[in-house]
C-alpha cells in the first residue's frame, strides 16, 4: 500500500527498524482452511485448522483472533480473552474483535476492561457506537446509573433508531425500576424485530419485576432459542425457574450452563443454589464449606466472664494479621481491663498499622498517666507527634521524660528528631555531639552523630566519624554502608563501589549494600546487573518498597515493560509510595497508555489535592484522551496557580488552544504579556492566536513592530506568510516562504508549506526548482531530498520520485526506512515486478507486524501471479487494520485470481456498502460488476 491514498506523504519522523518474522505456507494454507470452516459453522474443523495454524506460527494474528472467536461460541471467556489480548498486544486491529471481547469481559465481570477499550484503541463510528452501549451496560453492573445514561445518550447521537440503542435504555430503566418507561422502549423494540432475543430477554425481565413468573417464561425461552449459545441468558432462565420451584427444568438448564461454562466459578454457586432448593443438603454444605471462613467459637457470657479469652483471640488474629478482628477484639478488652499496657502496646500498632495514627494517640493520650511504667509506649507517642508534625506535644513529653530517664539514650535520640522537627538542626547536632562526649563508649550515639552529619551535608565530617568507627571494627558491615552512602551522597560514587563489594564478600546478603550497588548500576546503565542485585532481594524482603521500586526502574530502563509494570503495581498494591507511582505513570505514558496513567495521577491527587505537577499531568492526560471538557475543568484550577509565571501561562495558553478553549487560551497570552511584554515567543504565538481565531488584522498588527525589528527572522516571515495564505492569497503566501529560505534555507517548516501549496497547485514548478537549487549549492539535506521525492508522487513524475528515492540510498540515507522502502515497491511495481518484490520484502522485513508492509507485500505477491501466497499475506493486513479498505479490496482481487468468486462478490459488497471513498474505489466497483454478470450469465 502506497501511503498517502496509494501517494507517499510527508514524512517528519521515519520509522525504526524490526526484526522480520517468518511465513509459513502449510500455515497460511490451514487458516484458509479454518476461515472457511468457520463461515460454514463448522466450529470443531475450524478449531482443529487454527491449532495447527498456531503450533507452526503461534504469533499468527488472524489465527489467534479467529481462535478467540471459537473459543468465546463454545464459552471459554478467560480463554478468549487471553487469545484478543495477546492479538492486540501483537497489533491486531481492535475493530476485528471488539463486540467478542467487550461480551467476554461483561461475562467474566472485567467492567472496567470494558469502559478502557474505548480509550484505549482508535474506533471507527460504527465500534464507537458498539463501545458506548458495551460501556453502559459496565456501568449498569457497576451501578453506576449516571455513566451509563452518559454513554446511552452518546451512542444515541451515532445511531438514534438502533434496536440495540433501545434495548440497552430500556435495561436501564429496569434498573432504576422505572417500569412503565421501560415497556415503552421494549415495544418500541419489539415492533422494529419481533425475533430479537434481547428485545424478549427484556420483556422477559419486566414480567419477572411485575411478578409474571409463567409469563415471563414463555418470552425467557423463546431468547434462548433465538439465541442458545449465550450463558447470560440461560442463567435468567434458571432463575425464573427456581423462583417457580420448577426444579426438573432448573436442573436440565443447570446442565447445559456447565457444559457451556465448565470452569467459570459461579456453577459452583448455581450447583449449591440448585442442591440447596433440592434439599440435598450434604451436596450444598461440601460447597458452602470451600468458600467459608473458620467460625469463632467463643459465646458472649464466656467473653463477659473471662476477658483473657478475648485477649487471646485478639493476639491470635494479629498473629495472623487479621488486624480488622483484633481491632474490634482489643478495643472490648480495653475497656475491660483499661489499665493492661500489654494490650494497649499491641491495640497502638494495629492503628498504626492500619494508618490511623490519630486515633493511635488518642489511645495511648488516655494513658499518659501510666506511660512511665513502660518508656517504650512514650517513645511510640512521641514517634506518632514526630510523624503527625505535631512537635510541640512532642517537645513537652520528651523534656518530662529526660528528667525522669537522664540516662535513657533512645529519649535522647528522640529528642534530637523533635528538635529537627521544629527547625534546630544546630541544636539537634549539639545534643548529639554532646551526648556522644560524655558516652563515648555508646555507639547508638556516635553513629547518630555521624548521621546527623550526613543529613546537614556535612560530608566531610560525616566520613571522619564513619573512618573513626572502622578504626575500631574495620568488618563492621554498617560503618561500611555508612561510609558508602556518604560517599555516593558526596558525589563520589566510584570510590563507593568498593565499599559495597567489600560488604557483600563479607556479607553476600546484605540488604542495603545490595540496594546502594544497584543503584549505580542503575546510574552507570548496567540494568542487568541491577537487577541480578534486587530480585532476589525483592523476593526475600517483598514489603521492602524502595528496593522493589528501584527493581522497577532497572526494568524499565531494560525495556522489560511487562515485568516492570508487575512489580510497581505490587509495590502501591497494599499502600500508595509516590516514587512508585511516578514510575508506574512514566511508565503508562511512555507506551501510550494514558487511561492507566490517569487513573495514577487521580490517586495522586487525592493524596496531594492541588499538586501543581499532578494537575499538568491531570490536564495533559485528558486531552490525549480526548476528554477535551474534563481537561478544560482542571486547567481551570492550574489559572490560579500560576498567574505570576509568565512562561506557565504561555504553557497553559497553548494547551487551552488544544483543547479549542480558544477564549481562555487569548486571556492567557494577554496575562503572561503582561508579565513579560518583551517576551518574543509569546508575542508569535500571539499571532497565531489571532491566525487561528481569524482575526487577521490583529494578526498583521501584533506582528508589524517585530517583522521591523527582526526584518530577517524566517519565523517571523513565515508567519507572514501564514497570515496572507489564511486569506487564501496563495501565491504572495508562496514568495514569502520563499524569502524565509533564503534567509535559511535549511528551515524545514518553511519548506513544508512550501510542499503543501504545490500539492495544492501553487507553484509545484518553483518549489522543484528552488529544491533542486538548494540541493545542488548546498550540502546535501538528506529530509529534502526525501521531500521532494514525495512532490514528484504527487505529481505522477514516477521516474523523477525513484531517482530521488534511489538517490538517498545510493548515498547511505534512510537505507533502513521501511516507509521509503514501500513507497518505492509501489513505485517499481508499474514497470518492474521484480525491483518491486524486492523493496516489499525489505518493506516487511523492516516492518514486519505493520498493515502497510504486509499489505504492499501482499499486492506485490498478487501481481506477480504468487495468489495462494498473496492472499495469506493480505489477511494479515487485514488484522492488523480492519476498516483499510484498500486491503480489502486486495484480498477480494486476488480470491478472484484463486476462482472464489462467491467469497470475493461477498466481501466486494461488504466493502462497498460500509466504505467511503478509497483511490481504488471505481475499480472495486468495476470488479463486483463484471462478477456479478459472470455469475448470472
Amino acid at each position: 500500500m502506497l501511503l498517502n491514498g496509494r501517494k507517499t506523504c510527508i514524512i517528519l519522523l521515519w520509522c525504526l527498524s524490526l526484526t522480520p518474522g517468518t511465513l509459513f505456507a502449510s500455515a497460511e494454507a490451514d487458516y484458509e482452511k479454518a476461515l472457511q470452516a468457520f463461515q460454514q459453522n463448522e466450529q470443531q474443523a475450524a478449531y482443529i485448522h487454527l491449532k495447527n495454524v498456531l503450533q507452526q506460527a503461534p504469533d499468527h494474528i488472524p489465527a489467534k483472533v479467529l481462535m478467540g472467536k471459537i473459543l468465546l461460541q463454545k464459552g471459554y471467556f478467560n480463554e478468549a480473552i487471553v487469545e484478543f489480548e495477546e492479538s492486540l498486544r501483537e497489533g491486531a486491529d481492535i475493530e476485528l474483535m471488539l463486540a467478542e471481547l467487550a461480551n467476554s469481559y461483561l461475562f467474566t465481570g472485567k467492567h472496567q476492561q470494558v469502559i478502557a477499550l474505548g480509550q484505549d484503541h482508535k474506533l471507527s463510528a460504527d465500534s464507537q457506537f458498539d463501545w458506548h452501549l458495551f460501556t453502559a451496560a459496565a456501568y449498569l453492573n457497576l451501578n453506576d446509573t449516571d455513566n451509563a445514561r452518559q454513554h446511552f445518550q452518546l451512542a444515541g447521537k451515532l445511531q438514534p433508531d438502533s434496536v440495540r440503542l433501545l434495548n440497552s435504555q430500556a435495561a436501564l430503566l429496569l434498573k432504576e425500576k422505572r417500569l412503565k418507561e421501560a415497556e415503552l422502549l421494549i415495544e418500541q423494540a419489539l415492533q422494529q424485530n419481533n425475533a430479537n432475543p434481547q428485545s424478549l430477554q427484556l420483556k422477559a425481565e419486566l414480567l419477572q419485576l411485575q411478578g409474571q413468573l409463567p409469563k415471563a417464561q414463555h418470552y425467557y425461552e423463546q431468547a434462548v432459542q433465538l439465541s442458545p449459545q449465550d450463558p447470560l441468558l440461560r442463567r435468567a432462565l434458571l432463575r425464573n425457574y427456581v423462583s417457580q420451584y420448577k426444579t426438573e427444568l432448573a436442573e436440565k438448564t443447570l446442565q447445559i450452563i456447565l457444559q457451556q461454562t465448565p470452569d467459570d466459578p459461579y456453577a459452583l454457586l448455581l450447583s449449591a443454589w440448585l442442591s440447596s432448593l433440592k434439599q440435598n443438603l450434604a451436596d450444598a454444605t461440601a460447597v458452602s464449606t470451600q468458600l467459608s471462613e473458620k467460625l469463632w467459637q467463643l459465646t458472649k457470657e464466656q467473653v463477659v466472664n473471662q476477658p483473657s479469652l478475648l485477649f487471646s483471640r485478639a493476639l491470635l488474629s494479629y498473629v495472623d494479621g487479621n488486624y480488622e478482628k483484633a481491632r474490634s477484639d482489643l478495643v472490648s478488652y480495653n475497656q475491660a481491663v483499661p489499665a493492661d499496657l500489654n494490650a494497649v502496646a499491641i491495640l497502638t500498632d494495629v492503628y498504626i498499622r492500619q494508618g490511623d495514627n490519630g486515633v493511635a494517640i488518642q489511645l495511648l493520650e488516655r494513658h499518659l498517666a501510666q506511660l512511665n511504667n513502660m518508656p517504650e509506649l512514650a517513645q511510640r507517642l512521641i514517634t506518632l507527634y514526630i510523624r503527625t508534625n505535631r512537635a510541640y506535644k512532642a517537645e513537652q513529653l520528651i523534656a518530662n521524660l529526660r528528667l525522669q530517664f537522664p540516662d535513657n539514650i533512645d529519649f535522647t535520640l528522640l529528642h534530637a528528631a523533635v528538635l529537627k522537627q521544629i527547625a534546630q538542626d544546630q541544636q539537634a547536632r549539639d545534643l548529639i555531639a554532646e551526648q556522644s562526649a560524655l558516652h563515648s563508649d555508646n555507639l547508638l550515639l556516635r553513629i547518630n552523630h555521624a548521621l546527623l552529619a550526613l543529613d546537614n551535608k556535612d560530608y566531610a565530617q560525616a566520613l571522619t566519624l564513619a573512618d573513626q568507627l572502622l578504626s575500631e571494627d574495620a568488618d563492621n558491615v554498617h560503618y561500611l554502608n555508612f561510609k558508602a552512602a556518604t560517599l555516593i551522597k558526596s558525589g563520589q560514587a566510584q570510590l563507593a563501589i568498593p565499599v559495597l563489594e567489600h560488604i557483600l564478600t563479607l556479607q553476600p546478603a546484605h540488604t542495603a549494600a545490595q540496594f546502594n550497588l544497584a543503584t549505580l548500576a542503575i546510574h552507570q546503565q548496567q540494568y542487568q546487573q541491577a537487577i541480578a542485585l534486587l530480585e532476589p532481594l525483592v523476593q526475600l524482603y517483598p514489603q521492602h518498597k524502595p528496593a522493589s521500586t528501584l527493581l522497577g526502574m532497572a526494568y524499565f530502563r531494560a525495556e522489560q515493560f511487562e515485568k516492570a509494570e508487575a512489580v510497581l503495581l505490587k509495590t502501591v498494591a497494599s499502600k500508595p509510595y509516590p516514587p512508585a507511582d511516578e514510575l508506574l505513570f512514566d511508565l503508562y505514558f511512555q507506551q501510550g497508555r494514558y487511561q492507566q496513567a490517569l487513573v495514577v495521577t487521580e490517586q495522586a491527587l487525592k493524596r496531594s489535592f492541588m499538586d501543581e505537577t499532578l494537575l499538568w499531568k491531570k490536564a495533559q492526560l485528558l486531552l490525549l484522551l480526548k476528554q477535551s471538557d474534563e481537561s478544560i475543568k482542571v486547567q481551570n484550577l492550574l489559572v490560579g496557580l500560576i498567574t505570576a509565571d509568565a512562561d506557565k501561562m504561555l504553557r497553559l495558553a497553548l494547551m487551552q488552544r488544544e483543547s479549542a478553549d480558544l477564549a481562555a487560551s487569548g486571556q492567557s497570552l494577554h496575562s503572561a504579556l503582561q508579565l513579560a511584554p518583551q517576551h518574543k515567543l509569546l508575542q508569535l504565538e500571539l499571532v497565531n492566536h489571532y491566525l487561528i481565531t481569524e482575526q487577521y488584522n490583529k494578526a498583521e498588527q501584533q506582528l508589524k513592530p517585530l517583522a521591523a525589528k527582526f526584518p530577517s527572522d524566517p519565523n517571523i516571515l513565515m508567519l507572514q506568510g501564514d497570515i496572507v495564505a489564511a486569506q487564501r492569497q496563495y501565491e504572495a503566501a508562496r514568495k514569502i516562504y520563499l524569502n524565509a529560505i533564503g534567509h535559511d534555507p535549511q528551515f524545514r517548516l518553511a519548506w513544508v508549506k512550501l510542499y503543501q501549496l504545490a500539492k495544492s497547485g501553487y507553484g509545484a514548478n518553483a518549489f522543484t526548482d528552488a529544491a533542486l537549487k538548494t540541493l545542488n549549492t548546498s550540502k546535501d539535506p538528506s529530509w529534502l531530498r526525501r521531500l521532494l521525492a514525495e512532490h514528484y508522487v504527487n505529481k505522477q513524475l514516477t521516474a523523477e520520485a525513484i531517482t530521488q528515492y534511489e538517490t538517498l540510498l545510493a548515498n547511505g540515507d534512510f537505507t533502513e526506512d521501511a516507509l521509503l522502502h514501500n513507497n518505492l515497491a509501489n513505485l517499481y511495481l508499474g514497470s518492474d515486478t521484480a525491483k518491486a518484490l524486492q523493496h516489499a520484502e525489505k518493506t516487511l522485513a523492516l516492518a514486519p507486524k505493520q498493515a502497510f508492509s504486509l499489505d504492499t507485500y501482499g499486492w506485490v505477491l498478487a501481481q506477480s501471479g504468487q495468489y495462494q501466497q498473496a492472499v495469506a499475506i493480505l489477511r494479515q493486513a487485514n488484522a492488523l487494520n480492519a476498516t483499510d479498505p484498500a486491503i480489502r479490496f486486495h484480498i477480494a482481487y486476488t480470491l478472484v485470481k484463486l476462482q472464489r468468486q462467491a467469497e470475493a462478490i461477498e466481501l466486494l459488497r461488504q466493502l462497498l456498502a460500509n466504505s467511503n471513498d478509497f483511490t481504488e474505489k471505481q475499480q472495486a466497483t468495476q470488479l463486483l460488476e463484471q462478477l456479478v454478470a459472470a455469475n448470472s450469465a
